[in-house]
């Protein structure tokens, strides 16, 4: 059942396999639009150097985490990868929405799909993905991309095993598809969406 009757505000939810450059072209549209804040997700990973508490994520502990699921305060809680717990609180999506807050999130494919069921009415699922006219050509593409920002080579293989099985086959449930083949291009792209989804919903930072 979806809770967001009535509720004015959006979140554009970011979704896709790694190296598929979620997370540049969201920068890039928080920087360019400064109505458009990032929807802060629960996660017991470490915080890293260009993140603040509260901003990209609310960084708790693994004991934290285990509480604010039996309290019930996740509205959906994944193990991303091995060790690294990533939930979205209830209660600030509600509260944003209900505010008409204009949110932008990178979330996995099931927390994505849970996110959407519950709030039909205002969230916007936006897939980012690599170039390609074929799955194994995508593939070579985001291994590429990974390889050239030095990830790990496990992590390199869990990635590219959930973007087959998962990430990838998942697009065709989304509202809209970004191809990443050129970075300002996609950027261009995910603006215009955003532009045309703000401004048939008549909310604060549409273009005028």
């Amino acid at each position: 059942m979806s809770d967001s009757k009535k509720l004015p505000g959006v979140i554009f939810v970011m979704i896709g396999p790694g190296g598929a450059g979620k997370n540049a072209i969201m920068k890039a549209l928080m920087a360019g639009n400064p109505a458009i804040r990032q929807l802060a997700t629960a996660t017991t990973r470490k915080m890293r150097a260009d993140e603040a508490q509260g901003r990209e994520h609310l960084f708790v502990s693994k004991r934290r985490f285990e509480q604010m699921i039996a309290a019930g305060e996740l509205l959906e809680h994944q193990e991303v990868t091995p060790g690294k717990y990533y939930g979205i609180p209830r209660a600030s999506v509600a509260a944003g929405l209900a505010a008409g807050e204009i949110r932008i999130a990178d979330i996995e494919v099931i927390g994505a799909s849970i996110l959407a069921d519950a709030f039909a009415d205002n969230v916007v699922q936006i897939f980012v993905t690599a170039p390609g006219a074929t799955l194994t050509e995508q593939l070579a593409v985001l291994q590429e991309r990974m390889r050239e920002r030095d990830d790990a080579f496990t992590d390199i293989e869990q990635r590219l095993r959930r973007a087959r099985e998962l990430e990838l086959p998942y697009q065709s449930r989304c509202d809209y598809v970004v191809v990443n083949d050129c970075l300002a291009a996609a950027i261009e792209r995910t603006r215009a969406i955003i532009q045309r989804e703000l401004a048939g919903r008549q909310l604060a930072g549409a273009p005028k």
